[in-house]
């Protein structure tokens, strides 16, 4: 099995590329739905970036076998 917090790392840097492709339009002059494209391109970008990194907080507070221990309040 794969390294969840390995896995995690790959997709946040994925993204963040994605994200300065994004970024690269807004700077130059680019037709006005190219630029509320790449807008909306950040906005979800970043919120998925947000999540991947709750993520990986989460994994690391894991277990350290990284088992997912019972959670009575669930």
């Amino acid at each position: 099995m794969s390294d969840p917090v390995e896995d995690l790392q790959k997709a946040r840097s994925a993204l963040v590329n994605d994200r300065r492709r994004f970024a690269s339009v807004l700077a130059g002059t680019h037709p006005r739905g190219k630029t509320e494209e790449a807008t909306n391109g950040i906005f979800q970008l970043q919120k998925a970036i947000e999540a991947i990194d709750a993520a990986i907080a989460d994994e690391k507070a894991l277990a350290p076998n990284g088992e997912i221990e019972d959670d009575p309040s669930i």
